[in-house]
């Protein structure tokens, strides 16, 4: 399967403004955050203002305990980023939309590690829907 680019004349890049980072922020996200489940990543957003001019940031992770080799959890994480990376102009258009900025937390919860199609089909989805619940263009 042919990987396509995310829009014509647009370079989809996923920059370092655009990852979550900081022990404080993941852990408000992880806590306060809303979730939407499609086995096995379960996606935790949450709305708030963020120090960056990217409508988003994300952060992935994959607990050793869900996937014991370090070579599955690196080849599921480079193809959890570059789904994120193809597909994020769709999330962003409609976060700029409404006005407001939101910091994603993706994390694998178990199974054997998907493939390329598997994982861009769950990974869309549940982007799409979380943005579908919880970003009103009305705000």
């Amino acid at each position: 399967m042919a990987i396509a680019a995310a829009q014509p004349g647009i370079r989809a890049r996923f920059r370092k403004n655009e990852r979550l980072i900081g022990r404080d922020r993941l852990k408000l996200v992880a806590t306060t955050g809303r979730s939407v489940k499609a086995h096995p990543f379960r996606l935790t957003g949450l709305l708030i203002p963020l120090d960056t001019s990217a409508p988003a940031q994300v952060a992935f992770a994959i607990p050793k305990r869900h996937m014991k080799l370090a070579v599955h959890r690196n080849r599921q994480r480079r193809l959890l980023r570059e789904t994120y990376r193809l597909n994020k102009h769709r999330w962003y258009d409609a976060l700029q939309a409404a006005g407001v900025q939101c910091a994603w937390l993706v994390v694998f919860q178990g199974g054997p590690p998907l493939g390329w199609p598997e994982t861009q089909e769950k990974i869309t989805g549940l982007f799409d829907r979380w943005v579908k619940e919880h970003v009103r263009p009305d705000r």
